[in-house]
């Protein structure tokens, strides 16, 4: 993820630690004439405990992290003293969804490797990097943009594929996960054709195009002064394949001496799938508070509390149940969605080594509003049909979680 002080124009996760360990990393020469192309191996190993309760079921598992994940790579590049630099990379990440709770989609699945980079670039100081290939769009990963914690911001990093049951009997199996209405807007990685300018007084302005007719643009800003470090960033994405627009961004502020800092994101998304329902604007708000300092030689130790709240994520789409058959059924329509999520942790960093350890908990609670099936159903486009106001509420329980795990990066 972008922690502030990043190298915006690499527009990933782990850009500022990336290019900071590739100047660290070292290089394998390959000599072809007067060319010098080097090749770097970095990664990170990312795993956890979790005790989870979802209200029916509870479990404890060893597990990865959805948002930043177990993965490798390869990058490198060639440079010259009289023109621009080009280069490569290749990443790929260990299926996070691989070993999820007890109630995810994929429980019990082998783990597999998923392509997150393949994609080639060139750079210039004077007129900024053209990139081309399996890449982030230009507003990837605006919303996490956090100078404190970095194991936690406004995506949903463990239970995303964690679907919600409904409190009826034993816990009513839905096909309804939490990553599907606590959504942070994040953008997809793909085919792109990226353009990064050069920093200009601590601005980034990024655009790419990808297929599908999928374009976005991107702001992002740092800067230090009067012992402070701020850094933000703004994006705007037209996704015509998936039929959505939206307006997102981060910003985070820390004061260097005491270590206090705050960070808050945002998103409105517009689609137009919710055309069943009045409530079709989907939005979040997301904020933390904490002080992350040195107070041990081997690096910073971070302490947070959060809260966000996510409302009308996936308004107008179907809901499937299983009535205790085995099978899931489509029961109606949502016509409104909300969570709402609090969180605290501490994180402790041992920089010789690379290493995280962090310890979190975390509540979420859903509140799901829909309207049942017409009483036939095969009479409509959608096999549902219904009364947009006979409104139901759907009974949920909150999932709680406590994580404690490690990360460390090579």
């Amino acid at each position: 993820m972008i922690h502030a002080g990043a190298a915006f124009a690499a527009g990933d996760d782990d850009a500022a630690d990336l290019e900071r360990r590739i100047a660290e990393l070292e290089a394998v020469s390959l000599r072809a004439g007067d060319r010098k192309l080097t090749m770097h191996i970095y990664g990170q190993v990312n795993q956890a405990v979790m005790f989870w309760d979802d209200g029916f079921k509870s479990g404890t598992r060893v597990i990865d992290n959805e948002t930043s994940s177990s993965r490798f790579g390869i990058t490198g590049q060639t440079t010259s003293s009289s023109g621009p630099t080009v280069g490569y990379r290749i990443e790929f990440e260990v299926d996070p969804f691989s070993r999820g709770d007890a109630t995810a989609a994929t429980a019990g699945a082998d783990s597999h490797l998923h392509l997150r980079h393949a994609f080639v670039y060139v750079d210039s100081a004077q007129a900024g990097r053209f990139s081309l290939g399996h890449q982030s769009p230009a507003t990837d990963d605006i919303t996490i943009i956090n100078l404190g914690s970095q194991m936690n911001d406004a995506a949903v990093h463990y239970n995303t594929n964690s679907a919600i049951p409904l409190a009826i009997g034993g816990g009513l199996v839905t096909d309804l996960r939490w990553g599907d209405i606590a959504h942070n807007v994040d953008s997809l990685r793909g085919n792109f054709i990226r353009y990064d300018t050069p920093m200009l007084a601590g601005f980034v302005l990024s655009g790419a195009w990808g297929e599908n007719d999928i374009w976005d643009v991107a702001l992002r800003y740092q800067a230090v002064a009067g012992g402070f470090r701020f850094a933000a960033g703004i994006g705007f994405m037209d996704d015509r394949e998936r039929d959505f627009k939206d307006v997102r961004g981060s910003g985070s502020l820390l004061h260097n001496d005491t270590g206090l800092y705050v960070s808050v994101a945002g998103g409105i998304r517009d689609d137009d799938v919710s055309v069943l329902s009045a409530h079709d604007t989907a939005f979040f708000h997301y904020g933390q508070i904490g002080i992350s300092k040195q107070w041990l030689p081997y690096g910073k130790t971070t302490v947070f509390a959060d809260y966000g709240l996510y409302k009308n994520f996936n308004v107008g789409d179907l809901l499937r149940v299983d009535p205790q058959s085995g099978a899931l059924v489509i029961w109606g329509t949502l016509s409104q969605t909300q969570v709402v999520r609090w969180g605290a942790g501490i994180e402790q960093a041992f920089d010789d080594s690379g290493l995280l350890l962090y310890a979190q908990a975390h509540r979420y609670e859903a509140t799901i509003i829909g309207f049942p099936c017409d009483a036939n159903p095969q009479n409509f486009p959608n096999n549902c049909g219904g009364d947009p106001s006979n409104l139901v509420e759907l009974p949920t329980e909150p999932w709680v979680a406590f994580i404690t795990g490690a990360r460390i990066k090579f």
